[in-house]
């Protein structure tokens, strides 16, 4: 990200935010891109650098609250969903920007889809990598009560890693002292998801046991030790914030008083899925475009686990500026 402006900002509610910042040429819109867990602001380095800066396109990745060189409080409540989405506001508004398309990967894409909902005027077009917009929910994610749902329905358990990331002890403890294994684990061959995050302690025993294994070919040996000097430093406690303050509540209360058409994306929609993304399947958008969420949708799929953007970035790079270019300019 050394070609970008990084600059910080202090946001109402009193936390630092370090973000990164390109503008736009005359005429092209501003994308915000949001990372997801357990990533930070450089997640899109190639498609920034490589993709939508050279084509003229703006952009501000902020690091989100948790992460790398912003504020990481530990207080559940600071991650409810209308707050988070305020602070990308108060940033935009440090850029002298009014609208942008909302983009996000993993948590990332929850908090872009937040930002629409929340923030629909200051949005032009919205992106999800692998998280699909989900609908307004209808109560609080409860993990004995979904998973025999989902395994019914699919066969396994996508969200079984919850069990651990939800411990506010046993989950930040295990990964801290074990964060080389964490690191093999997340970006194996998407096939052993399905014995690691897709299973009961799947992912814990993995731990405990300090397994390692192959990782795929873009996990290279610079950013497996950027991971593990970034998170042993900052730790895994408030990144798993996302996760319990879902669990616990604090994203359906500030949600559940939003009119269910809020969640309609009346804008132009980009998903882009991974074929093999055991965690966040592909097909997950057929449940919002039976609900008529998504009248402005393009599709794309890709052969690929859960981080599209490294795996594939030059497929990436195409599939969202030409999105940009086209679909975007429609409206």
């Amino acid at each position: 990200m050394d070609t970008l402006s990084k600059k910080t900002i202090h946001t109402t509610r009193g936390f630092k935010y370090t973000y990164y910042v390109s503008p736009a040429s005359s005429g092209k819109p501003t994308i915000l891109l949001l990372h997801g867990w357990p990533d930070h602001a450089a997640l899109w380095e190639d498609l920034v650098t490589r993709h939508l800066v050279p084509a003229g396109f703006g952009v501000v990745v902020p690091d989100c609250l948790g992460y790398d060189g912003t504020d990481k409080p530990t207080d559940l409540d600071a991650y409810n969903p209308r707050s988070i989405s305020d602070d990308f506001g108060e940033i935009l508004d440090a850029e002298h920007l009014q609208k942008v398309v909302s983009c996000g990967h993993d948590w990332g894409a929850g908090l872009a889809q937040r930002f629409y909902v929340f923030h629909p005027e200051r949005c032009i077009g919205l992106i999800t990598f692998h998280v699909a917009i989900s609908p307004k929910p209808e109560g609080v994610i409860e993990l004995d009560r979904v998973g025999p749902i989902m395994t019914k329905s699919i066969g396994y358990f996508p969200l079984a890693y919850w069990y651990l990331f939800t411990d506010p002890v046993t989950g930040p403890e295990l990964m801290s002292k074990h964060t080389d294994s964490l690191f093999d684990a997340l970006h194996a061959e998407p096939t052993v998801w399905m014995n690691t995050l897709c299973a009961r302690d799947g992912i814990k025993n993995w731990l405990e046991q300090d397994k390692k294994g192959p990782v795929q070919p873009y996990a290279t040996d610079a950013m497996r030790n950027d991971f593990i000097t970034r998170m042993s430093r900052d730790g895994f406690a408030a990144p798993l914030s996302y996760y319990r303050a879902t669990v616990e509540g604090i994203f359906f209360e500030e949600e559940k008083h939003l009119p269910a058409d809020r969640y309609i994306v009346k804008v132009p929609y980009l998903f882009v899925a991974g074929t093999q993304d055991a965690v966040c399947l592909a097909k997950a958008i057929e449940r919002s475009k039976q609900a008529g969420l998504t009248p402005k949708l393009t599709v794309e799929e890709l052969d690929v686990g859960h981080w599209s953007m490294l795996a594939k970035p030059k497929e990436v790079g195409e599939i969202v500026v030409k999105w940009l270019e086209n679909d975007l300019s429609k409206t």
